[in-house]
């Protein structure tokens, strides 16, 4: 449901991720870089090949300073970064995509939504899915906290999902996996809305050395927010205001709502 590649700050490119996928059983990867949305023609075709169907989508950064970050799936083009977490989520929903709390609940002040900006977010706008069990760190009071949340607005939060957040291929994919009814990415996306989804404890791969890891630091922290700077990374559409959709209207072309 979530993973990286060299467009982003992950360590292998998007063929050796579906290849990756492919060698543990998986029917479906999404990719999910950074504030880009790299081609994928070369992953598609070797999903193809390999049994395999890829989807596109973004994790996208809100607004400094907290830059929550946010899981956009089924999108055609990037959405823009630094935006208002509100504004974020009706872009990705403009877009025809479905909208994914990533990583939610971690001890940081970084990236990761609490509970309370939570509740004020899905008090005022719909989202599809949250990401019920991830690999990121928890303590174990935020991973009861998760579980209640999620228990007592199980209605507003959407589809329950396991994210490995891979970004080492072979070294990390498949740790925790969403199973759904089907095998296909339009399966995914059906069984997302119908809330038909759960997360599954999955493989235990060998892990990734020190020195990739680190490699991997310097990557996340040092060339991404380069290529952010430099305006590579991070430009995309932002949400429809009424003009732009009355106007997309008029001409046949204004996109679904996730």
């Amino acid at each position: 449901m979530h993973a990286h590649t060299t467009a982003s700050d992950g360590m292998v490119t998007a063929a050796e991720l579906v290849t990756a996928a492919a060698a543990i059983g998986l029917s479906v990867i999404c990719i999910t870089d950074h504030d880009t949305i790299p081609s994928i023609d070369q992953a598609r075709e070797t999903g193809a090949r390999l049994g395999v169907e890829v989807v596109a989508g973004e994790e996208v950064t809100t607004s400094l300073p907290l830059g929550i970050h946010v899981v956009g799936l089924f999108l055609e083009r990037p959405v823009r970064m630094g935006m208002s977490l509100e504004d974020t989520v009706d872009a990705i929903h403009d877009h025809g995509g479905l909208v994914i709390l990533a990583h939610p609940f971690m001890p940081t002040l970084f990236a990761s939504v609490s509970p309370r900006r939570a509740l004020r977010l899905i008090d005022r706008r719909s989202v599809d899915g949250i990401e019920l069990r991830h690999t990121q760190w928890l303590t174990p009071r935020g991973r009861d906290q998760l579980d209640r949340f999620y228990a007592g607005n199980r209605e507003r939060v959407g589809a329950a999902l396991g994210a490995g957040d891979s970004h080492f291929g072979t070294r990390d994919l498949g740790r925790l996996v969403t199973t759904f009814p089907g095998r296909t990415a339009a399966d995914l996306r059906h069984a997302i809305e119908e809330r038909s989804t759960a997360p599954l404890r999955g493989v235990q791969p060998a892990p990734p050395t020190l020195g990739m890891r680190l490699a991997q630091q310097r990557r996340a922290l040092l060339w991404l927010p380069g290529e952010r700077r430099a305006g590579r990374v991070g430009r995309g559409v932002g949400p429809r205001r009424d003009g732009e959709a009355r106007a997309a209207s008029a001409a046949g072309g204004a996109g679904p709502r996730g």
